[in-house]
């Protein structure tokens, strides 16, 4: 039995459930050539290729083998079955044993004579401290405060406040 039960509105039960199981063979409306489950079509309307094939083809053709040294092992849906598998995978780690190598004697090398290149005069680095500006929102309002703003002056108000004589 289905979960697809509906009341209609004059209180009969439809099974639709029932009703797609009954029709699955049956030619859908479209132009995919498909029967209700997904089946490929022919003509007259007899099955080409059914949809489990096609299922298995796309999944052959997208999915790799996994490459060598990768674990196929699932992964954990609850943190309990996590934990409960890295207890189970744990093995003991290898002993550490400290051991003294001698290094091998070898005969110094003489050292070549390196040619001395003209000293370059230091680089002045100049930094200026600004102890006033805090950051954030506090500090821009507070560099705007410092920053005066004249209104630009039209061509005629320059000409006007120009020194000199001015024509009579």
């Amino acid at each position: 039995m289905t979960k697809k039960v509906y009341t209609t509105a004059q209180g009969k039960s439809v099974d639709l459930g029932a009703i797609i199981l009954q029709n699955e063979h049956i030619r859908a409306v479209g132009n995919m050539n498909v029967n209700a489950r997904g089946d490929l079509l022919d003509g007259s309307s007899r099955v080409i290729d059914q949809r489990n094939q096609q299922v298995t083809r796309q999944m052959e053709r997208n999915t790799q083998p996994a490459p060598t040294g990768v674990s196929t092992k699932p992964r954990h849906t609850s943190s309990v079955a996590a934990r409960q598998a890295r207890q189970d995978a744990t093995v003991s780690a290898p002993e550490v044993v400290d051991s003294v190598v001698e290094a091998p004697v070898t005969e110094p090398v003489a050292e070549a004579p390196v040619a001395e290149t003209p000293a370059s005069p230091p680089l002045r680095v100049e930094r200026t401290v600004v102890t006033d500006q805090t950051g954030g929102l506090a500090g821009a309002m507070a560099r705007s405060r410092t920053v005066a703003q004249e209104k630009l002056k039209t061509q005629k108000e320059l000409v006007k406040n120009k020194p000199g004589v001015n024509k009579l």
